[in-house]
């Protein structure tokens, strides 16, 4: 039986150092899908000879695995046919090769589109003097997908917006166009900056660059700078040096060019269309034409490049800016060694501290966060909420999963919702608050019309039934009058601000006499299938921890100890939660309780059978590498489930229809993390361990798993720093500092007041 460890084995060193993490889960599902050896050879050979492999050199390696050398899928022969049947080509190996042209050509980048409406009116056409942002018209489009169709973006200059809406609605897209300044019609001279998770997770270069780097158009004049004077002795790579700088200014006057036709119409439009053209065929051969006027040399050139590059880094204080950014980054407690160290060397919280000093250098108007509170502890959550409230002058849109956070920094909230924004005055509680009133208002108002409508129809059924039998012409005139009453009563008599309605409010034509009253149905909640656990053989703990130690290092009390002594029993029906900072042991606990990891002293007794499901808070990460559907990843998991069975479970987690059936890199994260979710429950487990489960998730799936949890009768040990998440589901909380496990008697939020945060500068 060949194994992924048998492949890496027969490969040279430096190959198998190649393969990077995503390539080896991938291979490793081969294996596990097919017992065919020619279904690993399929799949496996293009990534080698990625590597570096001849076919001397692969045919050598799968004849050390007894793997046939041909690498040709089997075809039927006359003597298959006629023996002992034909040999078809596997389905599983029909995968296995879709799979690897998927990874080599990767996925497909969406192609995004983002316009706002503009008119020959608009007195806007480049820039404003306001930091207002209020486009009309807006629309979001990835492929074919529409996101955002008509809608209006309105933000106003300082406040603090939390932007709400389900998983896969679009609200990183619009987040990331806002702040990339792809949506065309947004003012040039607003500065936005986009702070997504991802943007501060891994990064080998030093904190003091990273900050430096967000400021674009000072790093390209100090990248350009640099090439040209390292390439003043070599005219030839001065010439390319020059060229680089060429293609940069030509480009971004074609770009400004563009985005002035595309701003402008009419007249003005037409003219400025033509302009753009121009540009897109001559800008090139101006700048160089312009540079090299009168026959210059390279080096002359050179001198009058650098020349406008020095006054243009003058113009922007660069040469003030190392000190600018060591002072923002000083008063967030970033000593100088750390500024000078990489940023990968530094935790969560303290890399979300660079993302935030990136925001402080750049001084945006507009400052964009993307669920910035994952993988972050309470302690810097804390100190991550004060920060944002103290930026008054800044405008701040923030999403985020975490409801307590959310409420704390935004002062007001927009949804995200049928492709259109709406906006409400309030943090998320008072927006739901608000928006459940009203959906009440609106009931008792249909209700009422509603009954209204009724005695007008009995009164319009008895004067006919009258007429009828008296022949009373009179009665008609009465009966036409009821009718048009009965129209009147179609729609809304008082407006939401609580005026009576007037016709002359309602401009345009109608096919009523009034605005139709519209319930609007409560947000659909996402119901997490939990299954039940079945019953245990034996009654009393499902896992008792007795003197558990465990340290990295060396091992024993000889290297860097995480547990010191903890006793600890789990029964059936115990909702937990662990609390600690980063780095405390939570996710080590985790690993031990679920068997994953040895501890160094003490001893673990596990039920027999006890089943778990264990949720990693990096589930999401390394979905994001996987090619293959849902659906297949599902049936492939679980061999003897059907394919209804399978697409219905998946649907129970809104997964349902062609987000079954997408590969799993191409969902959002909230998505991908319901996929995982919808994995790891689907084998019916007695006890879930969920590590940071509410990252990426919305808040009505948060909601929908707060319920879920609340419902199961199984045992819950929750690692989390969403406080709401906690409160909800957890009977009981345990924080994890120098080793030791201690109950909490007053509840998280007694312990959050407790940490010890640092001053806000």
């Amino acid at each position: 039986m060949f194994t992924l460890e048998s492949l890496l084995a027969a490969v040279p060193v430096s190959v198998r150092d190649s393969l990077d993490q995503d390539t080896r889960v991938y291979l490793s599902s081969i294996i596990e899908a097919d017992s065919d050896p020619s279904a690993l050879r399929e799949a496996a050979e293009p990534f080698l000879a990625d590597a570096g492999m001849d076919e001397a050199e692969l045919a050598a390696v799968f004849s050390k695995l007894s793997i046939d050398s041909t690498s040709a899928v089997p075809e039927l022969s006359s003597s298959n046919a006629a023996g002992s049947g034909p040999v078809l080509l596997p389905k599983e190996i029909k995968s296995a090769k879709a799979l690897t042209q998927a990874k080599i050509a990767k996925v497909k980048e969406p192609a995004v589109q983002a316009f706002s409406q503009q008119s020959r009116f608009h007195t806007e056409t480049v820039t404003t003097l306001s930091n207002d942002v209020d486009l009309k018209g807006v629309n979001v489009i990835v492929d074919d997908h529409e996101l955002l169709v008509d809608a209006r973006l309105w933000l106003k200059a300082g406040y603090h917006y939390g932007m709400v809406g389900r998983n896969g609605a679009g609200k990183s897209t619009l987040l990331s166009v806002i702040g990339n300044h792809s949506l065309v019609g947004l003012p040039e001279n607003i500065r936005t900056l986009y702070i997504q998770q991802l943007d501060v997770l891994e990064s080998d270069v030093s904190v003091l660059d990273s900050v430096l780097a967000a400021d674009e158009e000072r790093q390209k004049r100090i990248v350009d700078a640099n090439a040209i004077e390292v390439s003043l002795q070599n005219p030839e790579t001065l010439h390319q040096a020059l060229e680089k700088y060429i293609h940069r200014i030509s480009s971004e006057q074609t770009l400004k060019a563009q985005k002035i036709a595309t701003l402008r119409s009419g007249k003005r439009g037409k003219n400025a269309r033509a302009v753009a053209l121009k540009a897109e065929n001559t800008m090139l051969a101006n700048v160089r034409e312009k540079l090299y006027v009168g026959g210059k040399t390279d080096s002359e050139v050179a001198a009058d490049v650098l020349t406008t590059l020095y006054a243009e880094l003058d113009t922007m204080n660069a040469h003030s800016a190392e000190a600018k950014a060591r002072t923002i980054l000083g008063s967030m407690d970033i000593t100088e060694a750390q500024q000078n160290g990489p940023v990968s060397k530094l935790s969560g919280g303290w890399r979300m501290r660079v993302a935030l000093a990136k925001a402080m250098f750049l001084e945006p108007d507009v400052l964009l966060l993307d669920e910035c509170t994952n993988h972050l502890d309470l302690a810097a959550i804390a100190w991550l909420q004060d920060y944002l409230v103290a930026l008054e002058d800044i405008t701040i849109v923030c999403v985020s999963h975490d409801r307590d956070f959310l409420n704390a920094v935004s002062q007001e909230t927009i949804r995200l919702k049928e492709k259109q924004l709406t906006y409400h005055p309030g943090n998320y509680d008072e927006y739901e608050q608000t928006e459940d009133e009203l959906r009440r208002k609106k009931e008792r108002q249909y209700a009422s019309l509603e009954r209204r409508r009724e005695h007008v129809k009995k009164s319009i059924d008895g004067f006919m039934k009258h007429a009828r039998s008296t022949n009373d012409s009179k009665v008609l005139s009465q009966v036409a009058s009821r009718k048009k009453k009965l129209e009147r009563l179609a729609g809304l008599d008082k407006l939401e601000d609580g005026k009576r309605f007037k016709l002359s409010y309602w401009a345009g034509f109608h096919e009523t006499m009034r605005p139709e009253l519209k319930l609007e149905r409560p947000e659909k909640g996402v119901d997490f299938s939990i299954p039940q656990p079945e019953n245990l053989r034996h009654y009393g703990p499902l896992i008792s921890l007795n003197n558990v130690s465990f340290a990295y290092g060396n091992g024993g009390d000889r290297g860097r100890k995480i547990l010191d002594n903890i006793d600890l029993n789990v029964m059936m029906g115990d909702h937990i939660a662990l609390l600690g900072l980063n780095g405390c042991g939570k996710s080590t606990l985790i690993g031990i309780i679920n068997g994953t990891l040895v501890p160094n002293k003490g001893n673990i007794e596990r039920q027999v059978r006890l089943r778990i499901g264990h949720y990693t808070q990096h589930f999401v990460d390394e979905l994001s590498g996987v090619y293959e559907s849902g659906l297949a990843r599902l049936m492939s998991i679980a061999p003897g489930t059907k394919e209804s069975e399978a697409r219905k479970w998946l649907g129970s987690f809104e997964l349902s229809g062609p987000l079954a059936t997408r590969p799993i890199c191409t969902l959002s994260g909230g998505q991908r993390a319901r996929m995982a979710m919808a994995i790891m429950l689907h084998s019916n487990p007695h006890m879930l361990l969920l590590d940071e489960a509410t990252n990426h998730l919305d808040m009505y799936a948060v909601q929908g798993l707060v319920a879920a949890i609340n419902e199961y009768e199984g045992t819950v040990i929750v690692v989390s720093h969403d406080r709401h998440f906690i409160r909800e589901t957890a009977d009981d909380s345990y924080v994890l500092q120098d080793g030791k496990l201690t109950l909490l008697e007053d509840g998280v939020d007694a312990y959050v007041q407790q940490l010890a945060l640092p001053v806000i500068q």
